[in-house]
């Protein structure tokens, strides 16, 4: 066989099935970002259960390793795989999972490394489909025992990362400081909180565009539409986001009584989180439609759905009652105020009494600029704003960032100010200290940042809600705001999953 056929797409595995139907197909998947002895050793145990060993190799976008992996592209990890003799094929893996693998290859043995013990297989969720996936094919799962080598222990070691200087002294103090242990106790502590997430529920949608050319009869540019892209944003998504971390979360919010997007909303919503949904007659459920170029992902144009008007006198009282006997019972209280008319003065003066648990980010948006102002709110623990907006708030365009937050500070009873700046990263200052903790961005190749702001907000919101460093939460919350980064839109949520599998591989 030569080495150009060793590579294959995988519509080729069902012919490979096929071709050798009466041989034993072990079929070995990973990232394989720096190929070692443990993994020769590993792929030799494993082409001993059967006849034709078929190896599948994450693409790059799909690595779920934390910032700077994979360390070597797709391409070298191609190149070095197919050298190896006991390897008979390779697939690219274009997915964060094997299942497309196993469901077309069909294989007699799935194998993974020692490090996926029993534990590991009640915890892990992609793996738990691919068993699923596995056993319908009646396929068998098998952990090879051999002598793991870590290749994160050895790229960590190394600086391999393919991320910046900032990026790599930042996580290299942090693994000075503390120990998986330390940081597994943070995780706990989050854990065992209950969240209380209160402000709008928005449907965001994109419609993907080809241009055509212009109008035969008028002066416009014609489009025609590719695809239609559905996701469940604003407090839904930050609900959705903070489900997995906590041990109870709540959302209160309103749909509208036009196009109320009920079904939508409840289908999208993670079926542990507890809810009450209030109705804003006249308005339909705020929705955002975007309009993109479908070879670029540009966005070139916004249609809104919304009602900016204030919440009714009635509706006020129906939200006031039920803030009043939910409040006191969370540990943690997120609001993200957009600013679209249901957080009345009324409303807000309740909600700040709670000023110890309660974490705050307020956007100006094209509707509410010059109205919609974080001064309305008066007591908080934790404020979370970007650099432009403050700067917006303040009318002040070329001050430090340490003098804008100190102005800030005076005018507003808070502990802690996050500004948030986009590639550059963020900024975490403390009323009580001098300091300043600045932690670098993770990732400065955006493919769409929508839903990044509410990604960094939320995790920093139950960090600081919670016994965690400071440094090490504006860690979780840069990692979490990168992961939301790298895809089109809020489809896919960071989760505590990725995160624990993230931190393990940055503190080897």
């Amino acid at each position: 066989m030569s080495l150009r056929n060793k590579i294959v797409d995988i519509k080729s595995l069902k012919e490979i099935k096929e071709k050798f139907k009466k041989k034993k197909i072990v079929l070995c998947h990973g990232v394989f970002d720096l190929l070692h002895v443990g993994h020769i050793n590993y792929f030799q145990s494993a082409k001993k259960l059967g006849d034709i060993l078929v190896v599948s190799v994450t693409e790059d976008q799909f690595v779920n390793k934390g910032p700077g992996r994979p360390a070597f592209t797709i391409s070298n990890r191609v190149k070095f795989l197919k050298e190896i003799s006991t390897i008979d094929y390779v697939c690219i893996s274009n997915d964060f999972t094997s299942e497309k693998i196993i469901k077309n290859l069909k294989p007699n043995f799935y194998c993974k490394g020692n490090d996926y013990s029993n534990k590991n297989l009640k915890n892990d969720i992609n793996l738990k489909k691919e068993l699923q996936v596995l056993k319908l094919n009646k396929g068998k799962f098998r952990a090879i025992n051999e002598p793991s080598f870590s290749s994160s222990k050895y790229i960590n070691e190394n600086e391999l990362q393919n991320i910046s200087v900032e990026c790599k002294k930042f996580v290299n103090s942090l693994r000075k400081e503390f120990h998986q242990n330390k940081i597994n106790e943070f995780l706990k502590d989050i854990k065992s909180k209950k969240v209380l997430v209160l402000g709008e529920t928005i449907i965001d949608e994109y419609i993907t565009t080809e241009a055509i050319g212009k109008s035969g009869k008028e002066p416009m540019m014609v489009v025609q539409q590719k695809k239609k892209i559905k996701f469940l944003g604003g407090v839904g998504y930050i609900a959705n986001l903070c489900s997995s971390f906590v041990k109870e979360v709540k959302v209160i919010s309103f749909l509208g009584e036009k196009n109320s997007e009920k079904k939508y909303v409840f289908n999208k919503l993670n079926k542990s989180i507890k809810h009450h949904f209030l109705i804003k007659k006249n308005s339909p459920t705020i929705t955002k439609t975007r309009y993109l170029d479908d070879y670029r992902k540009t966005k070139m144009l916004g249609v809104y759905e919304l009602n900016d008007d204030l919440i009714t006198r009635q509706e006020e009282t129906k939200l006031y009652k039920l803030l009043k006997s939910n409040l006191k019972k969370y540990d943690i209280i997120i609001v993200a105020d957009y600013g679209h008319g249901i957080i009345t003065e009324k409303i807000r003066n309740l909600i700040i009494r709670f000023g110890k648990k309660l974490f705050l980010n307020t956007q100006i948006n094209s509707f509410n600029r010059g109205y919609h102002s974080v001064f309305k709110y008066k007591n908080m623990n934790s404020y979370i704003i970007n650099e432009s907006e403050l700067r917006y708030e303040l009318k002040d365009r070329s001050s430090s960032l340490g003098d804008l937050t100190k102005k800030l500070f005076k005018k507003l009873t808070l502990k802690n100010i996050i500004v948030t700046r986009g590639r550059w990263g963020a900024k975490l200052f403390n009323n009580n200290s001098k300091s300043v903790i600045s932690c670098p961005a993770f990732n400065d190749n955006s493919i769409d940042t929508v839903g990044a702001g509410d990604t960094f907000f939320a995790l920093s919101s139950l960090t600081l809600g919670s016994n965690v460093n400071k440094k090490v939460g504006l860690l979780i919350s840069s990692l979490a705001a990168s992961y939301s980064i790298n895809q089109l839109g809020n489809i896919s949520t960071f989760n505590f999953n990725i995160l624990k599998k993230h931190l393990s591989h940055i503190f080897k």
